[in-house]
């Protein structure tokens, strides 16, 4: 019987199997430790400190939870429900010009997600124009560069920060050149890819450059499953709205509009807070 197995475990050596028994190791784990978790995982990325006085200041309200949270955490409900109902994990947040509030959403919007134990949210900033997501959350001394992350240049784990057990950013302290050959490139495939098996996040959400202003969202597209787009009451008008919406439409699923900086709607819709989607 012993010759038996013996010729077994040779013939799979001869074809290059590995019995099921035997523990497949990944990078830097040593023989009797099992592979960390995806939750191990989160857990060793850097943790930020917060300052919810500048969160405010900067009209992140969903951090905190609340009434002024409301309307997020009603954006946050419709976005999961659609997301899952799909099984969609990746999804962009776009403008048509900037000023609109997009990263103030994605923000706010993250931040209600991690209010959800269950939902692992990672926020990628790939707005590298004119990146702003840092100064956003209080960040501004961070030297993280998440571009260098998708040019293969750099590791994840080096341009990261968390917020609690759930929620993480990869932001841009600077601008980066040829951001738009950068996004459509087999590099940031490759990278995000590689992100999604080490952290296993519930929805990726994108931060991205205004549509109307240059091919950078258009042509990163192809990598999500769906968009929202942010508007600005008062501001945005009702052709670029048209026209983005076609735009998003022709390469991903829109999800709706956000309408961003509205003075003027009733006290019962969004908990008398001008924010409507």
């Amino acid at each position: 019987m012993e010759r038996i197995q013996s010729a077994l475990e040779k013939a799979r050596e001869a074809r290059g199997e590995i019995p099921q028994e035997t523990p497949v190791r990944g990078e830097g784990e040593t023989q009797g430790h099992a592979a960390s978790s995806a939750a191990d995982r989160w857990l060793e990325l850097e943790e930020a400190t917060i300052n919810p006085r500048i969160l405010r200041r900067n009209r992140v309200m969903a951090y905190e939870g609340g009434v002024e949270a409301g309307p997020f955490d009603m954006l946050r409900t419709k976005v999961l429900q659609q997301m899952r109902a799909n099984n969609w994990r990746r999804l962009v947040i776009t403008s048509p010009t900037s000023g609109c509030g997009k990263t103030t959403t994605s923000c706010n919007l993250a931040f209600s997600l991690a209010r959800q134990p269950d939902v692992r949210t990672m926020v990628i900033e790939i707005d590298m124009r004119r990146p702003a997501m840092a100064r956003t959350l209080g960040q501004k001394k961070l030297q993280h560069q998440f571009g260098k992350v998708l040019s293969g240049t750099a590791a994840m784990r080096d341009h990261v920060i968390r917020y609690g057990n759930n929620l993480c950013f990869g932001t841009n302290h600077a601008p980066m050149h040829n951001s738009a050959e950068l996004l459509q490139s087999q590099t940031t495939v490759e990278a995000l890819a590689e992100i999604e098996k080490t952290l296993e996040p519930t929805i990726m959400i994108f931060d991205t450059s205004p549509l109307l202003v240059s091919d950078d969202t258009i042509g990163f597209l192809g990598q999500v499953d769906c968009a929202l787009l942010v508007a600005e009451a008062e501001s945005t008008t009702i052709d670029e709205i048209d026209t983005c919406e076609k735009d998003l439409a022709a390469h991903t699923n829109v999800l709706g509009v956000v309408l961003n900086k509205c003075r003027y709607m009733g006290k019962g819709y969004g908990y008398g807070y001008g924010y409507g989607y």
